[in-house]
């Protein structure tokens, strides 16, 4: 059999041995459809399917192996096939980028804008979303890549991770709290203080939690958003202190918020989560390395090759 004559094969399996069902799906006539089964079994003095009254019914158990090799040389096929249109064209496609609201605009900003302006024929979606619904999204396939905090729930044999990004976690406050005096601040300092955090749709919210917890601290939280830059607002002219990760410094425009870091530090791990699977398309490839490297190695976007 040819290729074509192998996906004939599997269509009618795949058709519940519906054969008229089958040869309306590849747009070929039944009987031709029947005479390739037939000149094949013929040929090789072998029975394929099993029948009833003239009618598949199902396989033989040389149709059931046969039709397991044959799913694979046709995955292997298409693939190829993929893989040689992939670099004898310009590369067009599009890929999706799951990102939580704070990881994008203090991070994310430059490589994703530098990406769509050098490669205009790939189309980048950027999912906005809490680390535990990209998680989700990832897993369901909904999106390519995710950019999460390190631990993720994600299955190691499944999922790889990549860590670009380290920093510390530390506290804002109004320059008027008393405990803005100090240089750091101490985890038993925040004992009985009116904490703003972040949502529990959001990985570091319970990052925080057990690191409470760990300490035997009960946190007294005043308020909860999704919303980064409102939980900064939310510590001017009040004794809210909000914990964000360090790199939010660089994206506030009130003078009266104090940053104070941890006396015992608290890190903040980036990672680039993605499918751990044996072939990755030309995109896909592109957009991880690129990605990897703007962070590791501080090298600029390139277009795609």
């Amino acid at each position: 059999m040819d290729i074509y004559q192998l996906k004939y094969f599997c269509s009618i399996i795949e058709s519940n041995y519906n054969i008229s069902a089958a040869a309306k799906k590849l747009h070929v006539s039944q009987p031709a459809l029947t005479q390739v089964i037939k000149k094949f079994e013929n040929e090789e003095k072998i029975e394929l399917f099993v029948r009833h009254h003239g009618r598949l019914s199902g396989l033989t158990p040389q149709g059931e192996s046969f039709y397991t090799n044959a799913t694979n040389v046709i995955y292997h096929h298409e693939r190829m096939m993929k893989e040689l249109r992939e670099h004898s064209t310009k590369a067009r496609g599009r890929i999706r980028i799951g990102i939580p609201p704070l990881v994008l605009t203090v991070l994310f900003t430059e490589v994703l804008s530098k990406l769509v302006i050098r490669n205009p024929d790939i189309q980048f979606d950027v999912i906005e979303e809490g680390a535990f619904e990209l998680q989700r999204l990832l897993k369901l396939q909904e999106i390519d890549f995710a950019i999460i905090l390190q631990p993720t729930d994600l299955n190691s044999m499944h999922f790889k991770e990549e860590v670009i990004f380290v920093e510390e976690i530390s506290c804002f406050l109004c320059k008027d709290h008393p405990l803005a005096i100090k240089d750091t601040m101490d985890w038993q300092d925040l004992k009985d203080q009116n904490l703003a955090i972040f949502s529990n749709t959001f990985m570091i919210h319970h990052q925080l939690m057990r690191k409470f917890e760990s300490l035997s601290i009960v946190p007294k939280i005043a308020l909860m958003s999704t919303s980064w830059d409102f939980l900064l607002e939310s510590t001017i002219n009040s004794d809210f202190i909000t914990i964000l990760p360090g790199p939010t410094r660089n994206h506030m425009i009130q003078d009266r918020i104090k940053e104070m870091r941890f006396t015992v530090p608290f890190p903040w791990k980036v990672v680039l989560t993605y499918p751990n699977k044996t072939h990755y398309s030309r995109i896909e490839t592109y957009t991880r390395d690129s990605i990897f490297h703007f962070f590791k190695d501080n090298k600029p976007v390139e277009t795609i090759q």
